[in-house]
C-alpha cells in the first residue's frame, strides 16, 4: 500500500492496533532498488499478520513522516505497532536483517496452533481442538495464555484428569490471574458433576464385584464419561489382561480409545493392548 496525505493516519496509526505495520521508505534510486525487492517480496497484501506501507520521500507527505521519525537516509524500515515504532532497519541491514525482524512480528507455531484450536472449537470439533492445544502447548510449556485455553478446552472435553494436571502447576502470578480461578472454578463444578448417584452406584457395585466384566465395564464407561478416561482404561484393561475375548470390555475399551486423539494414554494403551494380542 503507497503513503498518501489522505490515508496517512488510517494505515500507520490505525492499522499498526491491530497488527504490526512495516513502513518502508524509498525513493526511485539505485541504492534503494535491492531493498524495494526485497521488501515487497517479503510482505504481500494477503499477509495476515503484518502489513507493508510504501512511503516514497520524494513526495511531500512521505517526507514529512520521515522527519517526524528522525529518518536522515533511505532506504529505511519503521515497524510500527500500537501507534508507535518499536523496531527499524535502514541502509543494508534492510536486506540482510529483514526476515528476522519480519520473524519477530509473526505469530509462532505454537500460537499458530492455537488459534487453529480455537477455530477447531468454534466448529464443534473439540477432539481436534484438544489434540491442537495440546501440540500448541507442548511447542510453548511457558506461554500462560496457550496452556490456559488447552486446560479449558479439557474441562469442556471432560478431560479431568489432564486439566488438573495443567491447572495444578501453575506459578504465584498465573493463580493470581482471573481466567486461572475462572478454570479452577470450571474444574471444580465439572468434577462435582462427575460425581453422580449413578458413579457412586456403580462404584460401589465394582468394589462389591471387581472380577464381573459387566460391572467393570459400566463402570468404566460411566467414568469415562465424566471425564475420568485413565481410570476407566485401567479397569478395562484389567478386564482384558483375564479375558482378552470378553466381547463387551473389548467394545468398550476400543470405543474410548478411539475418542482420546492425541492424547498419550491413547498410544500407551494401544501399545498395551497389541502386547496383550500378540
Amino acid at each position: 500500500m503507497r503513503l498518501t496525505e489522505q490515508n496517512v493516519k488510517e494505515v500507520i496509526v490505525d492499522a499498526s492496533m491491530k497488527k504490526a505495520v512495516f513502513v518502508y521508505f524509498f525513493m526511485n534510486a539505485p541504492e534503494c532498488e535491492a531493498a524495494t525487492k526485497a521488501v515487497t517480496a517479503a510482505i504481500t497484501d494477503n499477509n495476515e499478520y503484518v502489513s507493508l506501507v510504501e512511503a516514497d520521500v520524494q513526495e511531500q507527505v512521505s517526507q514529512a513522516v520521515a522527519m517526524q521519525l528522525g529518518l536522515q537516509t533511505v532506504p529505511a524500515l519503521i515497524v510500527m505497532q500500537n501507534g508507535r515504532p518499536v523496531d527499524a532497519l535502514q541502509g543494508d541491514d534492510v536486506v540482510t536483517k529483514l526476515p528476522e525482524t519480519i520473524k519477530k512480528f509473526m505469530p509462532s507455531e505454537a500460537e499458530l496452533l492455537i488459534r487453529e484450536a480455537n477455530d477447531l472449537e468454534q466448529k464443534g470439533d473439540l477432539q481436534q481442538a484438544v489434540t491442537k492445544a495440546k501440540q500448541a502447548y507442548n511447542l510453548d510449556e511457558k506461554n500462560v495464555e496457550i496452556k490456559l485455553i488447552y486446560a479449558r478446552l479439557c474441562i469442556k472435553n471432560k478431560e479431568l484428569e489432564l486439566a488438573h494436571i495443567l491447572l495444578d502447576n501453575a506459578g504465584r502470578e498465573e493463580q493470581s490471574m482471573q481466567d486461572y480461578k475462572d478454570l479452577v472454578s470450571a474444574l471444580t463444578l465439572a468434577e462435582q458433576a462427575a460425581e453422580s448417584p449413578e458413579i457412586k452406584e456403580l462404584e460401589a457395585k465394582f468394589n462389591a464385584a471387581p472380577d464381573n466384566s459387566e460391572i467393570a465395564s459400566n463402570y468404566a464407561a460411566a467414568l469415562a464419561e465424566a471425564g475420568k478416561k485413565a481410570k476407566a482404561l485401567e479397569i478395562l484393561f484389567n478386564i482384558l489382561k483375564k479375558d482378552l475375548s470378553d466381547a463387551n470390555a473389548k467394545k468398550t475399551f476400543l470405543d474410548l480409545l478411539n475418542t482420546m486423539s492425541g492424547d498419550p494414554l491413547q498410544k500407551e494403551y494401544r501399545r498395551k493392548l497389541y502386547t496383550l494380542m500378540y
